[in-house]
């Protein structure tokens, strides 16, 4: 297939090549551009990235480990598949990982900390997209950082990696309605809360009932994958 016109060129920047390519492919996943199960060459990719061979070898396995791309052949790639039974995955991992590292951090912030939770929450509910997103995704970091350590990080990245398409069906930030940005700004809004008060039970509890809410609404919206 062509890719003319899905992935941006990255030549003329000067920031690293993998990390460049990392995030163009890893966008346009996300926003559907290059759509779920949909083959590629990666000769294809790297001359429309405008890059050599070697960045999109490395960002593809980058994004593999992500649960984002399959690379089953040696000079082609394609998009993973959407799936009732990941999603189902993805968050009964996230419970157990992220909802008592949530807990554990609970009250355990210092001023520093508690102003960047409370800049996060703000800009989550900016008007460009792709600032409000980036802050969605620190916020929910946020929330476990006191608890977490160098392994829980790697893992509950790679578990809100996977998440993200998933959310980005149905959150889509550039399809937003100034109601609907209020009501995601209030449900975030009652996380801050519980993550500055000292009370492990009540954050875990509202984080839990924040995610089983997304992944109800998410379920919804892919159900028509598990009848096929």
């Amino acid at each position: 297939m062509t890719l003319q016109g899905q992935v941006r060129s990255v030549a003329s920047s000067n920031s690293s090549a993998v990390d460049l390519v990392t995030v163009e492919i890893r966008r346009a996943v996300l926003t559907g551009t290059l759509a779920a199960g949909e083959q590629f060459s990666i000769r294809d990719l790297a001359e429309q990235l405008g890059v050599s061979h070697i960045p999109i070898r490395e960002a593809l396995r980058r994004l593999e480990s992500q649960g984002l791309i399959l690379l089953p052949q040696a000079r082609s790639a394609s998009v993973a598949p959407l799936s009732v039974a990941d999603l189902d995955a993805i968050y009964r991992l996230r419970y157990v990982v992220e909802l008592p590292l949530a807990g554990a951090s609970a009250g355990r912030r210092n001023p520093s900390e508690v102003a960047q939770l409370n800049e996060l929450l703000e800009l989550s509910r900016n008007v460009d997209p792709d600032v409000a997103w980036q802050a969605h995704y620190d916020f929910h970091e946020a929330l476990v950082h006191p608890a977490a350590n160098e392994w829980d990080g790697r893992v509950l990245h790679t578990l809100w990696f996977a998440a993200e398409r998933y959310t980005h069906l149905v959150f889509d930030p550039t399809q937003i309605t100034d109601a609907e940005r209020k009501r995601r700004y209030e449900t975030h809004r009652v996380l801050r809360d519980a993550a500055l008060a000292d009370d492990a039970r009540s954050m875990a509890e509202a984080l839990h009932h924040h995610l089983l809410a997304n992944e109800e609404r998410i379920r919804k919206h892919i159900a028509p994958l598990g009848q096929d």
